[in-house]
């Protein structure tokens, strides 16, 4: 990443807007950002990582505090950074939570924090992100470091330079890992965990299924489950042959007695047969009644047609009489409407002769409608004069008041300017003072540091020589027990020799056949193995004192240098009488008020201000003229108005006052002349209808009387027809007929009555004939002794069936849990197998063998000791040869991270330290020496992110001239090398060596920023 252009406008010190032209340092500048204390140099690093990540380069601050006090209200705060990253351009454009003016009104509102992110293609840009988190997003996926890990590599913050030099190895492997993008390398190692951590847990679960399975026939093991299996085959066949027998048994008996229940069956059916057609027989004489009525019927329906002739004349003659008596009724009511109508016809011709003298009344109406419409047109325009005079009244007096408030401001924003430019002459000295208690505070704090630096490093020391000297004596213990086992080992060899001689053997010491007086055994018997372990228990306590003395000579020197620090800072602290640090921090805080309460007043602005009241006054004054000039013609207005009124009121002499009245009389008229003309109308249209309907009811009376007459004549001849026919049958009048009459359906029922009756009697006395033969020869069964043998063998397959569902279902079970294992011990050898590859490749991948280093780690390990060559020989030059930086190999104590710790080895004691030992000064040429070799390598490597900037804040003045001249060329030779370094510092001598330089200058309406080549 390489800055192009910075834009901030109204943030921190800056009051108005400021651009910082990258592009006009030159290619890769090394420069020098320089300016008093509290100008505004860090606030330059805050707005380029506050634009691309919402946050400031210190995380002390947020962005609605880094709101510039001296800025105008209007004035928005707003950073835009233009940056090039791997030859593309972006713009990246950020304003924070801050109060603005209101657009209409007074007060303020709150406008939210925003974010763009751009990419400029020929000349266009092209929208990548536009809200605060995507855009913070989107530059993580672009430069591919966090804001923290941008501080830390990129941005070295004021008092943050010791981070990245002091972070723990988890710290430290999440920077490199992002930096090399060694990220697969992690997902390697957690492939292979999540492979070997499901085959553990599928391997488990097959375990617990076979446990499972065993339980369920309730065995402990295969060969269990065998053995029994083997058992139970015999005992299975004989129950299967038992109960085959007993089925055999009852299958016998069942015969019997199913031939026993079917000839009984027979003689029941015989016996109910019997009975059932003496039953039928019984119902011979009702079916003879039911043939009669059938004949009878089959007679009465060759009368139906004459019949039915002669009720339908019948039927037709009664509806011709009814439609005679309706039609004379209707002639009848017609005749009364008509007269009716003709009367209402009369009174309406009689009532239009007031039309005439209603159209002159209408005539007149309008006339004096005409001036009342005049009248009130007038009167409005009265009503609208005295509004627009009462408005302009009112709109005087308000701008006579404000013309009056406007002249108080006048005066009281006099008094305030003339006060504040008094106070402000006083903020210099102030600021002065604050820079000293600000010095004061850091060396207290200083103090305070390495006092208990000093304190813990005592602790230790002591807790080392007390360490020591038990390792001391626990080697001398070890040593003691080893010589006595050792001797008493030696003693006993005769002894083991003595003990092997046989009598007339030559001894093997002397060589003599005799042995008067065998050696025997001292005390305990010893081994060599015991000799040996005691040995080895004596060398591992002289390891441990080693390591005691090792450690103990190095906090010895530690201590020693702690203790000169701390005496130099207090002897420094003594002679500049320097006050306690509560006391500091009081005064710090009293002048950082006041100095705020100072830099709030403006006199700018407070004269911009009262400029513009003056203007508002003149501004007032002038609308106060217009405003009496327009209540002077609203009055003239009014005046005329009214004369105009009193002229029409007077011309208006009628019964009438208001214009309504008139509008309501006419109204009336109009409506008495409408409804006469609708009267008449109405008479004529109602006579003529009514005349109309009395034609109609007069020719439908005759059509009537005529069909009368025709169907009177009909009736008589089918009478008499009926009459013959009548007399021809067995009948003797007409409700013999009726009484015999059956319609088709009830006929039909008396047949299949019949049918039935006739069917049902032949089969039962078929059936009867054939049962009455089949039983000839036969007696009825004896059914008990049947039935107590059925039950007796149905009990013995019953208990038979019992004994074998009991072996069989065991049986079944054994099988089907002897097959279910066979296939569980087949897929857990695969999965043993499978195992033995990805759970040894996870153990070895996650660091879980050996030196207990992962996959990732070790990878990193190598980048880093890449990092610690390019890094130590930098800081071999600024330190004059005395330090190197080396990466810590051995593993960390308990579960803690280890495999990326650094240590630095001091050239004038020849030995390795933590690197959080060295001082500030030291710290700070070991931190930059990372930083510079992080960025070498990082370049160096293809597919890593580009490092091509270093801005660095603060730290040059705990160096001494000479470290100070060696760093400052380093970082020539690094930007010979194409790199842009910026630096922060307020040291006189970066000053002089550095020509190129971005002056932050102050004033009391803020700073500014001036290149200076």
């Amino acid at each position: 990443m390489r800055p192009i252009k910075l834009t901030l406008q109204a943030f921190g010190p800056f009051a108005y807007q400021e651009v910082v032209d990258f592009t006009e340092l030159g290619h890769a500048p090394l420069f020098l950002i320089n300016g008093p204390t509290g100008a505004g140099k860090s606030s330059i690093l805050d707005a380029i990582c506050y634009a691309m990540y919402g946050e400031t380069t210190g995380s002390e601050r947020t962005g609605d505090q880094m709101r510039c006090d001296y800025a105008e209200e209007g004035l928005l705060t707003e950073i835009q950074f233009m940056f090039e990253l791997n030859g593309r351009v972006f713009n990246v454009t950020r304003s924070p939570d801050q109060e603005v003016p209101k657009k209409r009104g007074e007060g303020t509102t709150k406008k939210s924090h925003s974010a763009t992110l751009c990419e400029i293609v020929e000349g266009e840009e092209k929208l990548l992100a536009n809200r605060p988190s995507p855009v913070a997003k989107a530059m993580v996926d672009l430069i591919g470091l966090d804001v923290k890990q941008f501080r830390q590599v990129m941005v070295i913050p004021q008092g943050k330079f010791r981070e990245l030099l002091i972070a723990n190895s988890k710290e430290r492997e999440q920077i490199f890992g992002q930096l090399f993008q060694t990220h697969i390398y992690t997902q390697i190692e957690r492939t292979l965990f999540e492979r070997a951590a499901g085959i553990r847990k599928e391997k488990d679960e097959f375990d617990n299924q076979i446990k499972g399975a065993l339980d369920v026939v309730s065995v402990s093991s295969e060969e269990e489950l065998k053995d029994e299996k083997s058992k139970l085959a015999p005992v299975l066949k004989e129950a299967e042959i038992s109960y085959q027998a007993a089925q055999t048994s009852l299958d016998t008996v069942k015969q019997q007695h199913g031939a026993a229940i079917e000839l009984q069956q027979k003689f029941a059916q015989k016996e109910a047969l019997d009975k059932e057609l003496q039953l039928e027989v019984a119902k011979q004489s009702e079916m003879d009644v039911v043939r009669a009525r059938k004949q009878q019927a089959l007679q009465a329906a060759r009368l139906d047609s004459p019949f039915n002739e002669m009720n339908a004349a019948e039927k037709q003659l009664n509806q011709a009489q009814s439609a005679v008596v309706a039609r004379t009724d209707a002639v009848a009511l017609a005749t009364k409407q008509v007269t009716e109508a003709d009367t209402v016809y009369q009174a309406a011709i009689s009532n239009c002769s007031q039309l005439e003298s209603l159209t002159a009344q209408l005539h007149q109406l309008e006339a004096t409608g005409k001036k009342f419409a005049a009248l009130d047109e007038q009167q409005k325009q009265l009503a609208a004069a005295s509004q627009l005079f009462t408005s302009a009244k009112h709109a005087f007096q308000q701008a006579e008041s404000a013309l009056q408030t406007l002249d108080q401001q006048i005066q009281v924003k006099r008094k305030e300017k003339e006060a504040a430019q008094l106070q402000l002459a006083t903020l210099d000295s102030q600021r002065s003072s604050l820079n000293i208690i600000s010095e004061h505070i850091e060396r207290r704090t200083r103090l305070q540091q390495l006092t208990q630096q000093l304190h813990d490093k005592a602790q230790l020391h002591q807790q080392a020589e007390q360490a020591y000297k038990e390792a001391q004596e626990k080697t001398r213990l070890a040593k003691q027990r080893a010589d006595q086992l050792e001797y008493v080992w030696h003693t006993n060899q005769a002894a083991e020799l003595a003990k092997l001689l046989q009598e007339g053997d030559a001894c093997p010491v002397c060589g003599s056949y005799s042995h008067p007086q065998l050696a025997q055994f001292s005390g305990d018997v010893v081994t060599k193995e015991q000799v040996q372990q005691a040995r080895d228990h004596q060398q591992t306590a002289a390891n441990t004192e080693t390591q005691a003395l090792k450690r103990h000579e190095a906090l010895t020197a530690e201590h020693q240098h702690l203790k000169q620090d701390v005496e130099l800072l207090e002897t420094a602290i003594k002679e500049k009488r320097i006050p306690e640090l509560a006391e500091l921090h009081a005064k710090q805080t009293q002048l950082t008020t006041e100095i705020a309460r100072l830099q709030a007043l403006n006199p700018a602005q407070l004269e911009q201000q009262l400029q513009q009241l003056e203007f508002s006054f003149n501004a007032a004054k002038q609308t106060l003229d217009n405003q009496l000039a327009a209540r002077q013609t609203a009055e003239i207005a009014v005046a005329e108005a009214q004369t105009r009124v009193n002229d029409l009121q007077r011309d208006i002499t009628s019964e009438f006052t208001h214009v309504d009245e008139v509008r309501q009389r006419y109204s009336q008229v109009q409506k008495q002349i409408k409804a006469l003309t609708e009267a008449e109308q109405q008479a004529r249209a109602a006579l003529n209808a009514a005349q109309n309907q009395l034609s109609s009811a007069q020719a439908a009376l005759a059509s009537a009387q005529e069909q009368h007459t025709s169907w009177s004549r009909e009736v008589k001849r089918v009478q008499q027809q009926w009459q013959q026919v009548l007399a021809e049958t067995p009948f003797a009048d007409r409700e013999a007929y009726l009484a015999a009459k059956l319609d088709e359906q009830a006929l039909a029922a008396l047949d299949e009555q019949l049918r039935r009756f006739d069917e049902g009697l032949a089969t039962l006395k078929g059936k009867l004939e054939s049962l009455v033969q089949s039983l000839a020869d036969k007696t009825l069964p004896q059914m008990e002794n049947l039935e107590s043998a059925l039950a007796e063998r149905q009990s013995a397959v019953t208990a038979a069936f019992n004994v074998l569902a009991v072996h069989r279902s065991r049986m079944d079970s054994l099988v089907q849990v002897e097959q279910k294992l066979a296939r569980l011990y087949e897929k857990n050898a695969e999965l043993d197998k499978a195992y033995q590859v990805y759970g040894t490749l996870s153990d070895i991948a996650n660091g879980r063998t050996g030196a207990k280093v992962s996959l990732h780690r070790f990878v990193l390990g190598v980048l880093l000791d890449d990092v610690l060559i390019q890094a130590s020989q930098r800081l071999q030059m600024m330190s004059k040869g005395r330090y190197l930086l080396k990466r810590k190999e051995e593993r960390a104590k308990g579960n803690a991270g280890s495999g990326l710790d650094l240590m630095v080895e001091d050239g004038y004691t020849g030995k390795w330290r933590d690197v959080a030992t060295l001082s500030g000064g030291e710290s700070f040429m070991a931190a930059l020496s990372l930083a510079l070799g992080l960025s070498d390598v990082v370049q160096s490597y293809s597919g890593g992110i580009r490092l091509d900037t270093l801005f660095i804040d603060e730290g040059f003045g705990s160096l001494d001239p000479e470290s100070l001249d060696l760093a400052i060329q380093t970082l020539i030779d690094l930007q010979q090398g194409g790199r842009t370094i910026g630096i922060i510092s307020h040291v006189t001598e970066l000053k002089e060596q550095i020509s190129l330089r971005l002056d932050v200058e102050t004033s009391g309406r803020g700073s500014s920023i001036k290149l200076v080549a």
